[in-house]
């Protein structure tokens, strides 16, 4: 494992085609995003003294990342997606068998536990991120890996706006960097990083020629299970902090920018998701289906 920082045009390149794959509709806007606010990408090693996971944006440009938390974002969502399959599958709902379920929340601590994660082995199923299945052999593994690379679009989308924010002069720490102030950033992020995603899905519908409904379903439950890895990633921490709202109340304002028209069966997977997470984790948000007064 490398110890250097990489900000290469292949580290570049590949956050593009990450955004692009995720929203080509908005191929062009993306673009003019990347000039206008001179963005550079940077990959830190995963043993960075800044910490085990790296995921922020700063000094008006740079973004950093690590290869663990683009790997607990790809593991979060196979668990996002485990949770809801074992329920929906299950012929006796009051003894759903959790064993794959409880195997990939163990996968997601490992992953952020152990020193080199690249190279501790994914449990069976689960493919290397960014390993696309085919979806004719393994449907469920493809769906949830289509989601896992929107879900990693969103979380570095919100980051984008922090760079945007620190560019436009409304950033926390002009305001004088209060938790309240802090609050409304974190909240700012999550809703242009939810809007980028969802607001030109017709756009693309009409271009593609996908059923709208169809595409509105998959990017909605994209962005429920990078929420629901950010819930992994909170354990034990997902109530209000000095620098974040509480996960809760991140999952309540992103629904509620899903408008009241947002889709019934993607809510309903995600509910289903983060329903089997209470299971384990009796403190985990949860998602309340049919709530349209948002």
């Amino acid at each position: 494992m490398t110890s250097a920082v990489r900000q290469d045009e292949i580290v570049q390149q590949a956050i593009r085609k990450l955004f692009i794959c995720s929203v080509p509709e908005r191929a062009d806007e993306l673009s003019s995003l990347w000039e206008d606010l001179d963005l550079v990408f940077r990959l830190l090693p995963d043993d960075h003294e800044d910490g085990r996971l790296i995921m922020d944006a700063g000094s008006y440009r740079y973004i950093r990342i690590n290869h663990r938390v683009v790997r607990s974002f790809w593991i979060g969502a196979f668990a996002a997606w485990e949770g809801y399959r074992a329920v929906a599958e299950s012929k006796d709902f009051p003894t759903v068998d959790l064993t794959r379920f409880q195997e990939l929340i163990a996968a997601f601590d490992a992953a952020l536990q152990n020193d080199q994660p690249d190279e501790a082995p994914l449990p069976d199923g689960v493919p290397e991120p960014g390993t696309l299945p085919d979806k004719n052999e393994d449907p469920q593994g493809r769906a949830a890996s289509e989601l896992s690379i929107i879900a990693v679009a969103w979380a570095l989308l919100h980051e984008v706006r922090h760079i945007r924010h620190q560019r436009e002069g409304t950033s926390a720490s002009v305001h004088g960097d209060t938790q309240e102030a802090r609050h409304r950033e974190e909240f700012s992020c999550d809703e242009f990083a939810t809007l980028f995603i969802l607001e030109h899905a017709r756009r693309y519908s009409d271009e593609s020629g996908d059923d709208l409904v169809l595409v509105r379903r998959k990017r909605e439950m994209a962005i429920y299970f990078a929420l629901f890895a950010l819930t992994l990633l909170a354990k034990d921490r997902s109530g209000v902090s000095d620098t974040h709202p509480s996960v809760q109340d991140r999952v309540d304002a992103v629904g509620g920018l899903m408008g009241n028209d947002r889709d019934v069966l993607a809510e309903a997977i995600a509910h289903t998701a983060f329903a089997t997470l209470w299971t384990l984790w009796p403190s985990a948000p949860m998602i309340v289906v049919g709530d349209r007064s948002a």
